[in-house]
Parts: structure tokens; sequence; C-alpha cells
């Protein structure tokens, strides 16, 4: 019986050291539809590295942004799924897959890219929102002669 424990016990390191060194090797990288960023994330979603290609060029600055965070989000759900997978076989069914799972990242919608306008070198952009241009002050008559004295703000 004790070697019966032993062997599953030694049968149990084995395959978590195995699960260990594939999840190191649990990277992603992955490319941008139009192929102007590639990133690479860690197992734990972290990135690794970016890179950009002469078409990140031809974007502007809120489409750059808007894809790079798009390529990055997928290679972590990708990343994340990849790390789940190597678990499932010895965790599948149980409350600690369900909780692995549940931090992997959900898809976001795309929104699409806005339209580049020919000649423009840089849109204000606000991080809530459209850009709002400030509202018109009121203007106040030259002579406010209701009480015969004139305006009071000379």
């Amino acid at each position: 019986m004790i070697a019966g424990l032993e062997s599953r016990a030694q049968q149990l390191q084995q395959r978590s050291q195995q699960m260990q060194e594939q999840i190191q090797n649990a990277s992603s990288t992955l490319t941008s539809p139009n192929e102007a960023v590639t990133v690479r994330v860690a197992p734990n979603g972290a990135l690794q590295h970016i890179e950009f290609s002469p078409a990140a060029m031809r974007l502007t600055h809120v489409q750059l942004s808007q894809l790079v965070m798009q390529t990055v989000q997928k290679a972590q759900i990708q990343s994340a799924e990849q790390v789940a997978s190597i678990v499932e076989p010895e965790f599948g069914g149980t409350e600690a897959m369900d909780f692995l799972r549940s931090f992997i990242p959900q898809q976001e919608e795309e929104e699409p890219p806005p339209p580049q306008d020919e000649g423009q070198v840089m849109r204000e952009v606000s991080w809530n929102g459209p850009a709002q241009k400030p509202a018109p002050r009121p203007q106040r008559p030259a002579e406010d002669d209701d009480d015969g004295f004139g305006s009071v703000l000379r």
C-alpha cells in the first residue's frame, strides 16, 4: 500500500512538473489582420513584445492604438485558453478549473476604426468620448440702458 502511494506521488510530481513547463511555454504571438501589429503575450497575459510593420504608418494614432489593444486582447485570450487546456486534464470539472476559467478575458466587440481624414495631422480626442468644442460665451450687449445708468461691467 505504501509503495502504491509513493508511486502515485511520483506520478503526480512528474505531471505537475510537465504542466509547469508547458505553462511557462504557453506564450501567444498574434498578428493583426492587416499585419500592422504583432504582439507576444506571456502565459499570465503580460505583454512581452510588440512590433509594428510599415503598414502601421498608414494608420492614424487612434486607429493604431485601437488595433494594438484589440491584438493584445486577442493574444491574452489565446494565451489564457492555452493555460486552461494544459490544466484541464488534471482539474477539469472541478471548482478549481471553473475558478481558473473565470479569469479568462472575454472577447470584446470590435469597434470599426474611424475614417482617416486626408491631410489631417492631429485630431483632438478625449479619453471618454469624442472631442467637444467649448461652449460659446454669452455675448452681452454693448450698452445696458434698462435703468439709464449704462453697463455696470466697465
